[in-house]
């Protein structure tokens, strides 16, 4: 079972000197709890960490969620599908009566679509980074897959089978120094397909997939005998997972009435190649700091690449 660890404010002095000259963190930004945190990441393979987004910042990105599909109904509307906006039905909810007479091309993946300011905030979250400092050191890339999913329910498209991240890359993925990074923007559990993970399944490196209609799947020769050992990670708003992009994991189907909303990105060491035709976007660098998105205005003027 994971633990769920508060985390502190008191600084851990000593080693965290040290951190600071290798990682550029400031040793009044480390704590003990995040040095638990990052021992849990590298020896289980994740750490969920309660209440670790503030409320504020989660609002904003949920506006911007909700922006998305406020551009999706105009264009619906205009395009004369829906007769009517369906403005006042609930987040987890809207996205459904928009498409409702056509389910099958409701969007379960947005990615160009989130360069709007509110975005930058959580994924320049300073504590996210300074965990991600502490892991990767100091050039922190925002690796170019950051997404938010509605998972819809009942869809198969949305069911997501046992896999490692760095399998959708190439068998020599498991050299990229990588922290996966989780955000559940209501809350997730067995019923609307919350994620499940197998422990210190990281530790195998690059296993094989196979393609299977909607994603690759681990070779049953690998998952099989581990399956004892897979856990559910229900979360809440305000929390955050981070998980190595080597760990089996899978997303469970969504069985409510309701959309599971959630936003996932990935921090990269930024000397490494992305091993993708896709480059992301610097986050913090002593190398090319001139390169760093400077801030949320910033963000929103530029693209996915």
């Amino acid at each position: 079972m994971f633990r769920r660890t508060p985390i502190t404010l008191e600084p851990l002095l000593g080693s965290a000197s040290l951190h600071q000259q290798i990682y550029g963190v400031s040793p009044l930004h480390i704590t003990s709890e995040m040095l638990h945190i990052v021992d849990d990441f590298e020896r289980q393979g994740f750490a969920v960490l309660p209440n670790f987004i503030e409320s504020d910042c989660l609002q904003r990105v949920k506006e911007g969620c909700q922006q998305l599909v406020d551009n999706l109904a105009e264009q619906l509307y205009g395009d004369g599908v829906i007769g009517e906006l369906y403005s006042t039905e609930p987040f987890v909810r809207r996205m459904i009566c928009l498409f409702a007479s056509h389910l099958d091309k409701t969007p379960t993946i947005f990615r160009p679509e989130l360069h709007l300011p509110a975005f930058y905030d959580l994924f320049a979250h300073p504590k996210l980074l300074d965990l991600a400092k502490l892991v990767l050191g100091s050039e922190i890339r925002l690796y170019p897959n950051y997404s938010v999913r509605p998972k819809l329910p009942n869809d198969p498209r949305t069911e997501v089978l046992w896999h490692q991240d760095a399998g959708y890359t190439n068998t020599a993925a498991d050299a990229l120094r990588m922290i996966n990074v989780w955000v559940p923007l209501v809350p997730a559990n067995e019923e609307n397909g919350c994620m499940q993970f197998i422990p210190e399944s990281h530790r195998l490196g690059v296993v094989g997939h196979q393609k299977e209609e909607f994603y690759l799947q681990i070779h049953q020769e690998y998952l099989a005998p581990r399956m004892y050992s897979a856990i559910q990670i229900e979360t809440m708003p305000g929390d955050a997972v981070i998980f190595s992009n080597l760990l089996f994991h899978r997303g469970l189907p969504n069985r409510s009435n309701h959309i599971r909303w959630s936003v996932d990105f990935r921090y990269q060491d930024a000397t490494q190649s992305t091993m993708r035709t896709t480059e992301g976007h610097l986050l913090c660098s002593k190398i090319s700091p001139e390169q760093v998105v400077r801030n949320r205005d910033h963000w929103g003027r530029l693209s996915f690449k």
